[in-house]
């Protein structure tokens, strides 16, 4: 005979799942992340690859960065936070299906990682909006009443995308220091629950 669940086990049920899909697309958000970044031989960071050619690729990338994290986020929250509010309880009272704290951490983690990719996404877009605008103006530099302004505004256009690209390697240095805390907060959910 088949005996109904009762609702508090569903939402541990629910919980195990939750926690388990957060974990498998956190390795993926890892991997996508250190899949943007150009390597030398040694596996560090090359800082001299990130140039035009990367910087013209990175969007793509980001955005699939930007799907995952996403993902996990909204696995995340779901492990923490949604149906639970009734039992939810510590994981020093309750070692199997307790929250941990470094949950919660994770989750805004994953919200400001989630904030920055967009926001570099947000910086692409504008770039090559502003790049579009700097080609359509080329036309405005054989009017010699416009050349001096015209000359000018794409000067600093020109600065403008070169410091972004540096703007960037300072950012994504910034992120793999986040990604540090983010790991060990990862790898102390992942010792600490074991869900079969």
């Amino acid at each position: 005979m088949i005996t109904p669940l009762h609702h508090s086990d569903y939402t541990l049920k629910n919980r195990a799942f939750n926690c388990r899909m957060r974990n498998r697309y956190y390795e993926e958000v890892y991997y996508a992340f250190r899949a943007i970044l150009p390597m030398d031989k040694n596996g560090n960071i090359d800082g001299s690859a990130m140039d035009i050619p990367w910087f013209n690729n990175l969007k793509q990338e980001i955005k699939r960065l930007d799907r995952l994290l996403m993902t996990c986020l909204e696995y995340s929250q779901a492990a923490v936070f949604y149906g639970k509010a009734d039992i939810a309880t510590l994981y020093s009272k309750d070692k199997r299906w307790g929250i941990l704290q470094e949950e919660i951490f994770l989750v805004h983690f994953l919200q400001e990682l989630l904030s920055t990719t967009r926001y570099i996404i947000a910086r692409i877009e504008t770039d090559q909006m502003l790049q579009r605008w700097s080609g359509s103006m080329q036309d405005m530099k054989a009017k010699p009443m416009n050349s001096g302004f015209v000359s000018s505004i794409q000067e600093k256009l020109l600065a403008m995308n070169n410091a972004t690209i540096e703007e960037f390697k300072d950012l994504f240095k910034h992120i793999i220091d986040r990604f540090q805390i983010g790991n060990t907060l990862f790898g102390t959910v992942q010792e600490l629950q074991n869900f079969y």
